[in-house]
């Protein structure tokens, strides 16, 4: 009784048992009768020949049954390796090697080739040498001149012939490799100067420090009080910024911007009747003992033959109080006077008419150097 109930179940699921036979002679339906619930199934069951092409220089098969003489149809391409479409293009085919179809076989660039992207620098694209396409690396690829002997620089140099990178040979070593260039130099300091505060002058020099500590860097600065600076203020940023460099150089970065409290001392000005020296008090928090003091700030104008020297004094004294004038040929004008306030490397001076300055600034010796300023960018300690 359990195998009865057992081979029933298996026939309500379709799983059938028996023989397929053919129904008819030259067809391909077969029938099938269970032997256990008489039902009956049926299916059609081809046997077919193999594939054949129907001509040499064709693609079209077919294939017949070999009971019932149906008869099916596809085609079938051998297709050959990729070759260009044409001379100058990169989009490249596959051929049928019977039938001569072709089939996309995308496009296949030879990037050996490399072109400079303008005149006068040595950036050069990779380039299709088939299409002429740009492609996406990038190269340096200077044209260097021999080493010659500099007597400006004091070193044996060589200059690119297309963009006028110049290198110097200050390791007896003749090579164009691992070199540090006036170029790189002069856009390190550029960087340095664009700093908005005394810790982006930091951050820097930090970054740059590869260039900017290599032996290099002193030429440049020869080159650039020589040849880049127009004015005598000009001249002293370039000098004074060389011997930030050089102290970070020797001393370490962090220890020079790191600010070391000096002794407090009473401010005297013998600059102008006008700003009288201060009495010493004690400080508060916000104010950095360093700048307490007498500054002055010198500036040339000129047009012509005509000049004019203007010195701008600000005086800053230990109680928090401040005095500003400026002083030419002609005369002294001011003083005005207001409060100051100083702390994590920024100068802030309110007028007592309102009006505010702001400065960025780092010390180096008698020197306050303020690189965010055009106009009061150095100062130089009277007392």
């Amino acid at each position: 009784m359990l195998k009865e109930l057992f081979d029933q179940g298996k026939c309500a699921l379709g799983f059938h048992t028996g023989d397929w036979r053919y129904v008819k002679d030259q067809q391909c339906e077969q029938i099938q009768v269970c032997s256990r619930c008489k039902a009956k199934s049926r299916q059609v069951v081809h046997i077919w020949a193999p594939w054949q092409y129907l001509a040499s220089e064709s693609c079209e098969m077919s294939r017949k049954c070999g009971r019932c003489r149906e008869q099916e149809k596809k085609i079938e391409h051998t297709w050959a390796a990729p070759v260009y479409e044409a001379p100058g293009s990169c989009v490249q085919v596959r051929p049928c090697s019977r039938c001569r179809e072709k089939s996309s076989a995308g496009v296949t660039h030879t990037w050996d080739s490399w072109s400079y992207e303008s005149h006068g620098q040595c950036t050069q694209v990779s380039a299709c040498s088939r299409c002429g396409a740009i492609g996406m690396q990038k190269k340096i690829s200077h044209d260097w001149s021999d080493w010659y002997e500099s007597k400006f620089y004091a070193a044996p140099v060589r200059a690119c012939r297309r963009c006028g990178e110049m290198i110097f040979n200050l390791n007896d070593h003749k090579s164009a490799k691992e070199s540090v260039s006036l170029q790189m130099v002069h856009g390190a300091v550029q960087d340095v100067m664009q700093a908005t505060d005394v810790d982006g002058v930091r951050k820097q020099i930090t970054r740059l420090s590869t260039v900017l500590f290599s032996p290099v860097t002193e030429k440049y600065f020869n080159f650039a009080v020589d040849r880049l600076a127009a004015t005598a203020e000009a001249k002293d940023v370039y000098r004074k910024l060389a011997g930030v460099i050089d102290r970070c150089r020797r001393e370490g970065v962090d220890n020079v911007f790191t600010p070391t409290p000096s002794p407090t001392a009473p401010v005297t000005s013998g600059a102008s009747s006008n700003a009288p020296a201060q009495p010493f008090v004690k400080s508060d928090a916000n104010l950095d003992q360093r700048l307490i003091g007498h500054w002055r700030h010198t500036e040339i104008l000129g047009s012509g033959g005509f000049t004019m020297t203007i010195d701008t004094h600000c005086i800053l004294d230990a109680n928090g109080r401040m005095q500003w004038y400026s002083r030419t040929a002609s005369g002294t004008d001011g003083p005005e006077s207001g409060v100051w306030s100083a702390a994590n490397g920024t100068l802030n001076l309110k007028f007592d008419n309102g009006d505010r300055l702001a400065f960025a600034y780092v010390l180096e010796g008698t020197t306050m150097f303020c690189p965010r300023e055009s106009r009061y960018r150095l100062w130089e300690r009277v007392n």
